[in-house]
């Protein structure tokens, strides 16, 4: 006889799985609605991060800066410059708002980069008003220099940014993932509960049956009590039929496929969403099947190739070999992919659940994609560029070959975006891309740095003849027409050539090489190729060791002022003296004046070191004779980054030296900026009694042209009309035009670079007034020239 009270136990058993079976229905709906709520955030993040707002950004200044540069060398538009600029600006406030916002407050160096882009406009907003003249674009592209890594180490940290939030919500996505993995195993495992509990019902219901039969052979007489042992009977057949009903409803309706295996290695039981994941027919998932026949099933249905089916069977067969939990990715043929959980049973059979993880397999491959690769042109970018140097560089050390690194720069190019536009210009870029990619081998590297730089990795390289060839391959084919949105577009490429040398190379070192050799081919007039040579490092380490000690230099302690004479072309005796700045206190050796003066401008030093000079000069000219002038240079930056002319009376008036006997020169490149303010202090300058003298006449622009604009009292001849006039009668022609044109204007001439009698003979004979060069004195220490003073401060010549 079996236990009442053993029979209500059960019926509460079944009934605690029965709701615990509900639960776990419910909480796997509510965890498959918040894993898709993660996705649709996960995707937002994919789309829209702060990386690709860094990286315009850093593109923006890189543009601004090439725009700057073109300006530098006069061949750029000072509207594209000044667009750039704008641009960048809105960059700025872009930056400082949105989605952005939280990402720079997030570490004081971003906000120190941001400050310091900010700082940068304001700095520049001024200059960038008159962008068109020279010297206000080299200020601003000495400093947009330091900013360059800045932004850019900006963009890469956006981008670490994005895939970090990314990563957060995969996490969490993943963690989602378990927790519904660990309902539905409960799910599973209740109802495997519950089949045990029928199972044991079903053994109670036997013995019941054997008690009822004893009873019945007891009791015959008892025909009451046989009729109740019936009726529990029915009610327990009922109460079974009832549970296989909520097992099969809650395995079919489950969102992710189930399948359970035994240790033979075939199904035992799977649900509808299996069938409906792999498409296939019911008959093909019948218990009994095999495992090696369901994935021979998916190959012949084309669900998936038997290349990828031997990958997952193979997988299977070693987690069932060592009994252990994995995951296994499988793609369809349809591009699907699905995420298999293999779970081992103690029984030596397996449970597999199965889900969907296209979404998200392909969203995480976009992210990847976009952080390393360029959107316009799908090439690589300069992150996924070094890396594959730096793989490369390591093939080359380990099997001792070669790799070369071409930097392309599409000249002209800004001409088609200024003409034709942004979108000509795109296409036109695109193109360029194209036909690169054509040019190169399947295991090169073609990417594109922004802007129109381009940079082909040329792998395993035999001869040094190859690359030379691709080089020349290269201009050949981008030079050839484009025929964009019914233009026909013509542009070149310049590119310059780096070769690993097999002694401490890394992908910096090539890329900076290779910027050098590029540079050095534009400088030869675009449109050909260079090789990257050690003296290209050398003159720019040279420069900045050069910018370097000038930046703490003691003027008075490292500087000389040195003076040559200027002399009446008649009478040859000196009318005046020229202060000339020498550096022979700078520990890098002789540095020329034109070096000097270079890279004071690019400093911004020229400001501080021309009022030295002129206050030097001065000083040491007070005890001249009366008559004899001062005359000294000042840099056209010093009239576009101060108060010039309160700078000449500050200093007159330190110095107590006259107004009238100081005579400076300036340069064609000042009165070709064709600015108010040069006009302006041009003329207070006059005003005050300060002769004004037009240095290096003749080697500028338009210079007749700006005779008739701007009041000079003198002009001065440049040297290289001087240096071959005795055996060329063009620049005898020159000459002599230049002094004609001069005197009909009422202004002096002097002709620089006189070295021998027979050029002195032939300028006295143009009729120039004042004459200079080492055939009189080369520049000398005051010192050294007051022996040749007279009592009427003159000096004989020397020639």
């Amino acid at each position: 006889m079996i236990a009442p009270s053993r029979v209500v136990a059960l019926g509460r058993v079944k009934i605690l799985l029965i709701a615990a079976i509900i639960i776990l229905a419910l909480g796997a709906v509510y965890l498959s609605a918040a894993i898709s709520a993660r996705q649709n955030v996960l995707a937002k993040v994919s789309r829209y991060n702060v990386a690709w707002s860094a990286s315009q950004g850093a593109n923006e200044l890189l543009r601004l800066r090439q725009r700057i540069s073109d300006l530098v060398h006069a061949e750029g538009s000072k509207q594209e410059a000044q667009l750039r600029f704008a641009i960048l600006k809105n960059r700025l406030e872009l930056f400082r708002s949105g989605e952005f916002q939280p990402f720079v407050m997030e570490a004081d160096g971003r906000r120190a980069t941001v400050e310091a882009l900010s700082a940068f406009i304001q700095r520049n907003e001024t200059l960038m008003e008159d962008v068109g003249n020279p010297q206000n674009a080299r200020a601003i592209l000495s400093d947009i220099t330091p900013l360059e890594g800045d932004l850019i180490g900006l963009a890469a940290e956006a981008n670490n940014y994005g895939g970090d939030r990314v990563a957060r919500d995969q996490g969490e996505l993943l963690q989602l993932h378990w927790t519904f993995s660990g309902l539905a195993w409960g799910l599973v495992l209740c109802t495997f509960v519950l089949i045990l509990l029928l199972a044991k019902q079903n053994r109670l219901l036997v013995q019941a049956h054997q008690s009822l039969h004893m009873l019945n052979a007891q009791l015959v007489k008892t025909t009451h009590d046989l009729e109740s042992a019936n009726q529990i009977a029915l009610e327990a057949n009922g109460e079974l039929i009832t549970q296989n009903r909520l097992f099969d409803n809650a395995l079919h309706n489950m969102s992710q496929g189930l399948c359970m295996f035994g240790d033979d290695q075939r199904l035992i039981v799977s649900n509808r969403r299996l069938s409906s994941l792999f498409r296939l027919p019911p008959h093909f998932l019948v218990p009994g099947v095999s495992l090696e026949n369901i994935i021979e099933s998916l190959v012949t249905t084309g669900i998936c190739s038997r290349e990828v089916a031997k990958a997952v069977y193979s997988r299977h067969a070693t987690l069932i070999a060592r009994k252990e939990p994995g995951t296994i990715s499988q793609e369809l043929s349809d591009g699907r992919v699905i995420s298999i959980l293999h779970q081992p049973m103690d029984d030596e059979g397996w449970v597999a659940t199965y889900d969907d993880i296209t979404e998200r397999h392909y969203a995480e491959q976009q992210v990847a994609h976009m952080a390393s690769h360029d959107a316009l042109t799908g090439l690589p970018n300069r992150v996924l560029l070094r890396e594959r140097m730096a793989i490369e560089l390591n093939r080359c050390d380990r099997h001792d070959r070669l790799a070369a690194v071409l930097c392309l720069d599409l000249d002209y190019f800004k001409n088609v975006n200024d003409t034709l536009g942004h979108p000509v210009g795109d296409q036109l870029l695109r193109e360029a891309a194209h036909r690169i990619k054509t040019l190169v081998r399947k295991e090169d590297t073609v990417a594109r740095l922004g802007g129109d730089e381009f940079v082909v990795l040329q792998t395993n390289v035999k001869r040094a003849e190859d690359v030379d060839q691709l080089a020349r391959r290269i201009i050949e084919v981008l030079s050839e027409p484009y025929h964009l949105d019914g233009h026909q577009v013509v542009i070149g490429v310049s590119v310059g050539v780096a070769i690993t040398t097999g002694i401490s190379d890394d992908p910096d070192t090539l890329l900076k090489n290779a910027d050098l050799a590029l540079y050095g081919a534009k400088e030869e007039g675009r449109g050909t190729h260079r090789l990257f040579q050690a003296e290209m490092d050398a003159r720019l380490q040279r420069r900045r060791m050069i910018e370097l000690e000038l930046r703490s230099v003691d003027f008075d302690e490292q500087f000389d002022v040195l003076y040559q004479p200027i002399l009446n072309a008649r009478t040859l005796r000196v009318t005046a003296l020229e202060a000339l700045l020498r550096w022979p206190g700078c520990r890098l050796g002789p540095i020329e004046t034109q070096e000097l003066i270079s890279a004071a401008e690019d400093t911004g030093l020229i400001v501080s070191l021309g009022e030295w000079v002129l206050e030097r000069a001065c000083v040491a000219a007070v005890s001249w004779p009366i008559d004899l002038h001062l005359a000294v240079n000042l840099s056209a930056r010093q009239f576009a980054r101060s108060d010039v002319v309160e700078m000449v009376r500050r200093v007159l008036s330190k110095s107590q030296f006259p107004a009238n006997r100081l005579e400076l020169e300036v340069t064609e490149t000042l009165l070709l900026e064709d600015s108010q303010r040069t006009s302006h202090a041009l003329r207070d300058l006059r005003s005050i009694g300060v002769q004004i003298s037009l240095d290096d006449f003749g080697t500028g622009y338009s210079s007749l042209g700006y005779l008739r604009k701007y009041i000079v009292d003198k002009i001065k001849i440049d040297r290289c009309f001087v240096e071959s006039i005795s055996t060329n009668h063009d620049h005898m022609a020159i000459v002599h035009a230049i002094v004609s044109l001069a005197h009909a204007l009422g202004m002096k001439t002097t002709a620089e670079g006189i070295e021998n009698e027979d050029q002195l003979n032939i300028v006295q004979a143009t009729g120039c007034d004042e004459v200079q060069g080492y055939f009189f004195s080369q520049p000398k220490a005051i010192t050294d020239l007051s022996e040749l003073l007279g009592s009427s401060g003159q000096v004989a010549a020397a020639g």
